[in-house]
């Protein structure tokens, strides 16, 4: 068991040494990193293997998950992302140049006065400490209110947790109710934070394209396309990002 387990990691090594000599091809070509025909086609293969050696294909493809997984983020690392090019913005602002931000979703305006009097009164009543990790209670009562008059359903305060942002709720939600190997549709277009928050977790994610011309609705034939057993999540915010 020991002598497979270390030639397992031989092997992994080699694997990701190919991948990284891969991505510098698809960088230099202008090439994007995931090709997920060619993940479908070896996913194929692998089942097909999992069949013939009578071997739990939940199990493999959860193993090939990891492993494309791996390759992702070794080609990604020199990957050029909105936030990326958000920070070189800012440095040639710091330059004295005039920048027009497209990158990020940045209001060029102040927050009207209702927000600051609610800052200062924070600072008043000496909200300055630690407090609890799910959030205030009064404050989680007031959304459970108002969550449950919009939408019509019995929310209650114990069912709401703050968090500082949106990425991060994304981030929690994915490694609260998925597992590493386990699979995640996102519909595109759709914000970059959902697949990233599922590749740092080591979520495969499985994309299904849409058109303006379709109205950015994905067909049956295109879920059930990407739907297998190891599917647990789909993310139905398109094509917009949380606050679009």
């Amino acid at each position: 068991m020991d002598e497979i387990t270390i030639e397992m990691i031989k092997m992994l090594k080699t694997r990701t040494d190919i991948a990284k000599e891969i991505g510098e091809i698809k960088k230099n070509i202008g090439k994007g990193v995931t090709d997920e025909t060619r993940e479908d086609n070896l996913r194929a293969k692998v089942i097909t293997l999992c069949n013939e050696l009578n071997f739990d294909e939940s199990i493999a493809t959860k193993f090939l998950n990891f492993l494309l997984n791996e390759s992702i983020k070794v080609q990604s690392e020199s990957k050029q992302t909105h936030l990326s090019i958000f920070l070189k913005a800012k440095t040639m602002e710091q330059e004295g140049k005039k920048i027009i931000h497209m990158e990020v979703g940045e209001p060029d305006f102040l927050p009207p006065q209702i927000v600051r009097k609610a800052l200062e009164e924070v600072f008043d009543k000496g909200f300055l400490k630690y407090g609890q990790a799910r959030g205030l209670t009064s404050f989680r009562e007031s959304l459970a209110k108002y969550a449950s008059k919009k939408f019509g359903a019995n929310v209650s305060q114990d069912n709401i947790i703050v968090s500082p942002g949106a990425r991060f709720s994304i981030f929690a939600a994915i490694t609260t109710l998925l597992n590493p190997g386990d699979e995640l549709i996102v519909i595109e277009p759709a914000w970059p934070a959902y697949k990233e928050c599922a590749l740092r977790a080591g979520i495969k994610v499985r994309t299904i394209t849409t058109t303006l011309e379709e109205r950015w609705e994905p067909t049956i034939e295109q879920i059930e396309k990407v739907i297998n057993a190891n599917t647990k999540m789909i993310v139905l915010n398109y094509p917009n990002n949380p606050t679009g």
